[in-house]
């Protein structure tokens, strides 16, 4: 990926939230210098960084965070890239992108890509970002009525992904979010991959150092196994993943344990699948 130097884009344009975008850029431009034992390497991510001239430096103190996010970025590759060895001309649905590259780590050279974010960083995007034939900005607030109308109907094989998204938004609005996502559906599979926070946690990003500097909070968690499907009976859920687990000691004993009290992990990737009856309207007005 090829960037010409900092043109003075502003990150204090954005929002609390929307500024959280630079947490998982910072551990992916940092992973191959900080974590190289884990062999992930971001050179987009590198890039964005160089062309913002953002100081990464706060973020080091929190060094588990960081490995935590690579480890993120690793389980969701892996989800997606099984996904698109099935369906490599499939379209993919980033939702909340922020400054995602996910794009560049994974372009088979056949996928078709959307980015969906709120219109400030679609702004930002632009300018960071070269444009792409197989690859489309959309500014949309997913909490918007109506919203789902700009992509129109997804025909054919379908893969959505939120990466550091519902945690950040109201229960109701996370259910309606996949109800949205399964009425705009109209053929073919299609999967989503989402991570979350248990509901314990709801209230609690002051306990992260950087989310804490950013003023973000959490507003949404899982509480139980029963809402993996998030109120929407056509996604059935194919599987849960660890994160902090794959850290190793003491996750992997500690956050076990309260998987097993809770019943939902402290934090976690789940896997759905769109039920293969599912009959959306949109098929049925063709």
């Amino acid at each position: 990926m090829t960037v010409e130097p900092n043109a003075g884009h502003s990150i204090g344009d954005l929002g609390c939230v929307a500024q959280t975008l630079l947490i998982p850029l910072a551990a992916r431009a940092l992973a191959c210098r900080l974590l190289p034992h884990r062999g992930f390497a971001d050179r987009a991510a590198e890039a964005i960084v160089a062309r913002l001239a953002y100081d990464l430096t706060p973020f080091e103190a929190d060094r588990e965070m960081l490995r935590g996010l690579v480890e993120r970025s690793l389980v969701l590759d892996q989800i997606l890239r099984g996904f698109l060895n099935h369906h490599p001309d499939a379209q993919v649905l980033s939702l909340g992108s922020g400054l995602s590259t996910q794009f560049e780590r994974l372009d088979n050279g056949r996928l078709r890509w959307v980015d969906v974010d709120l219109p400030e960083v679609v702004k930002l995007r632009r300018t960071l970002f070269p444009p792409h034939p197989r690859r489309c900005l959309v500014s949309a607030s997913v909490t918007e009525a109506g919203w789902t109308s700009i992509l129109g109907d997804l025909r054919g094989p379908t893969f959505v992904v939120a990466e550091g998204l519902l945690m950040y938004l109201k229960r109701a609005q996370v259910f309606q979010l996949a109800r949205d996502l399964a009425e705009v559906q109209c053929g073919g599979p299609a999967e989503f991959a989402y991570d979350y926070y248990c509901s314990h946690m709801v209230g609690q990003a002051w306990l992260n150092l950087s989310l804490r500097r950013l003023g973000a909070e959490f507003q949404w968690g899982l509480a139980s196994p029963e809402e993996l499907s998030l109120g929407e009976p056509r996604w059935r859920v194919i599987d849960t993943h660890p994160v902090m687990e794959r850290l190793g000691w003491p996750y992997d004993l500690l956050w076990s344990w309260f998987r097993l009290f809770a019943g939902v992990r402290p934090y976690g990737i789940a896997h759905l699948r769109l039920l293969d009856d599912t009959r959306p309207a949109c098929e049925l007005r063709a």
